[in-house]
C-alpha cells in the first residue's frame, strides 16, 4: 500500500492553461476585451491552432532537407530557400532537380532516420506516390516565397532611421509560420557567454541554479544554415545548458534538474527515448559538425572544440561526413542524459504547476508569436520561476511584461569574425 501511495504522489503535474486573472495584466496592456468566459474559449482554441502549426513546421523542415541534404543525392545544395525560387515565383532548375532526387528516394522505404521521418509524414497525409514530387515542389515553393517575404521585411526595417526597428521586426518575424523543430549549436554559445557576464555582475552566483527549464529544445533535423543530415536526429540545448551551469559553477552535478517544455510530439518522443536509454545505461551521442572555411570567430570555435567535455567524452565521428567538414562527436554520460524531464507544454498558452526554475531558456521560439502572445508567455514563464531566477531569450520581447519580471538588458553576441551573424540575448530576472 505504501508503494502505491508513493507512486501516485510522484506522478508529475500536467500543464494547465493560463487563467483569466493571470492574463489580466497583459489583456489590459494590449487593450484586449475578453472576459473570463471568452478568455477560456480563446486560449483553448489558440492552443489547438498553435499545435496545428507543428505540421507546417515539419513541411518546412522537409524543404530544408531537400535544399541542403547530402543523404539522398550528390547534387549541389541550393544556397537558401529564397534563392530556390526565381523572379516569377517558380522553382529554379537546381531546386527542381533536388526535389526530383528526394521524391525518388521517398517513394520507397528508407533506413535514414530523417528520410524515414519525412516519408512517414507524407504517408500520414495520404500523399500518393504519383503526386509526391509535385507535393514536395509546391511545399518548397511556398517555403521559398515565405522566406523571401521575411527577407524583404528585414531589409525594409534595416533601412529605417530607428536602429531598433529591425530588432522588433525580427521579434515577430515568424508569427504566421509553421513551428519548426530545428536547432543548432551556436545559440548556446551566446547563452553561456551571457551567463558568464551575469556572474561577473553578481546577478547570479555560484551554486544558484538547481533547476533549469528549456522551452522548445528542438531537434537537429535540417539546420537552416547548413542542413547537415549525415547523423541521427539529436537535441542539443538541454545538454548545452546543463554543461554551462556545471562549467560555470552555477550548479553542482547531481543537484541540477532540467525540464524541457515543448508541444511537438516528435521532440517529446525523442527526449523520452533519450531518458529511457540513459536509465538503461546507454550514453547519448552528439555530432558537432563545423565547416572550417566558415566565418566563426575564435571564441565560437573554442566553444565548439570544448563542448561536451564536462558531461561527456569524445568518441569517433561518423564516417559519412561530407568532405571538407570537421566533425567532433561526444558521448553524453547516461547520468546526465537521465536528468531530462520532458513535458508537453505550450508555454504561450500553458504553464506547469508545481514546478519552479532558477534558469529558463527560450531561443528561436517566441519569434513564432505576435506581441500579445509573447506577453502571455512571459507571464507563464514568470509563474514558473523562483525569486531571483533568470530568464534568457534571443527574441526582443514586449515592454508590456508582467510585474514579476525585471528587465536587465540585452547582450549582443557575434558568432563570426565579420559580425555577419550572431544573437541578441535579452535578460529578465524574477523579482
Amino acid at each position: 500500500m505504501a508503494l502505491i501511495a508513493v507512486t501516485f504522489a510522484s506522478t508529475p503535474p500536467e500543464a494547465r492553461f493560463i487563467r483569466f486573472d493571470e492574463a489580466a495584466e497583459a489583456l489590459t496592456a494590449f487593450g484586449r476585451t475578453e472576459d473570463a468566459a471568452s478568455w477560456d474559449l480563446w486560449i483553448r482554441n489558440q492552443d489547438r491552432d498553435v499545435r496545428a502549426r507543428v505540421e507546417r513546421g515539419v513541411e518546412d523542415s522537409i524543404s530544408n532537407l531537400i535544399l541542403y541534404g547530402t543523404s539522398f543525392t550528390q547534387l549541389p545544395g541550393v544556397e537558401s530557400p529564397e534563392s530556390a525560387v526565381n523572379s516569377d515565383g517558380e522553382l529554379i532548375d537546381a531546386a527542381r532537380a533536388r526535389v526530383h532526387a528526394a521524391a525518388i528516394v521517398l517513394a520507397h522505404p528508407v533506413e535514414n532516420e530523417r528520410l524515414r521521418f519525412a516519408r512517414d509524414f507524407l504517408l500520414k497525409h495520404d500523399v500518393a506516390a504519383a503526386n509526391l514530387e509535385q507535393v514536395l515542389a509546391d511545399s518548397l515553393k511556398r517555403f521559398g516565397l515565405e522566406q523571401r517575404g521575411y527577407q524583404e521585411k528585414l531589409r525594409a526595417a534595416h533601412q529605417e532611421s530607428d536602429p531598433s526597428a529591425e530588432l522588433f521586426v525580427r521579434a515577430t518575424l515568424f508569427e504566421q509560420r509553421g513551428l519548426s523543430v530545428d536547432t543548432s549549436l551556436l545559440p548556446n554559445f551566446a547563452l553561456e557567454d551571457t551567463l558568464r557576464a551575469l556572474m561577473r555582475k553578481g546577478v547570479i552566483r555560484e551554486g544558484g541554479v538547481r533547476s533549469i527549464a528549456v522551452i522548445g529544445p528542438g531537434l537537429d533535423f535540417a539546420d537552416k544554415r547548413e542542413g547537415y543530415d549525415f547523423y541521427p536526429l539529436q537535441t542539443i540545448q538541454p545538454f548545452a545548458m546543463l554543461e554551462a551551469v556545471l562549467r560555470l559553477g552555477l550548479g553542482k552535478a547531481g543537484e541540477v534538474q532540467i525540464t524541457t517544455l515543448d508541444l511537438n510530439p516528435a521532440v517529446n518522443a525523442h527526449l523520452k527515448q533519450t531518458v529511457d536509454l540513459a536509465r538503461a545505461g546507454k550514453p547519448y551521442r552528439l555530432q558537432l559538425p563545423r565547416d572550417p572555411t566558415s566565418d566563426w570567430k575564435p571564441e565560437a570555435v573554442a566553444y565548439w572544440a570544448h563542448f561536451g567535455e564536462v558531461i561527456g567524452s569524445p568518441i569517433a565521428p561518423p564516417a559519412a561526413a561530407p568532405q571538407g567538414l570537421t566533425v567532433r562527436a561526444v558521448a553524453i554520460q547516461p547520468r546526465y542524459a537521465a536528468l531530462i524531464d520532458p513535458r508537453d507544454v505550450n508555454v504561450v498558452r500553458q504553464m506547469l504547476p508545481g514546478k519552479t526554475f532558477d534558469l529558463v531558456i527560450a531561443t528561436n521560439i517566441l519569434v513564432y508569436y505576435e506581441r500579445f502572445e509573447q506577453a502571455v508567455a512571459m507571464k507563464s514563464v514568470a509563474m514558473m520561476m523562483n525569486p531571483g531566477g533568470v530568464f534568457l531569450s534571443n527574441t526582443v520581447l514586449p515592454a508590456q511584461r508582467p510585474a514579476e519580471l525585471a528587465y536587465l538588458g540585452r547582450r549582443s553576441v557575434s558568432y563570426s569574425v565579420s559580425g555577419a551573424f550572431g544573437d541578441d540575448v535579452v535578460v529578465y530576472q524574477r523579482k
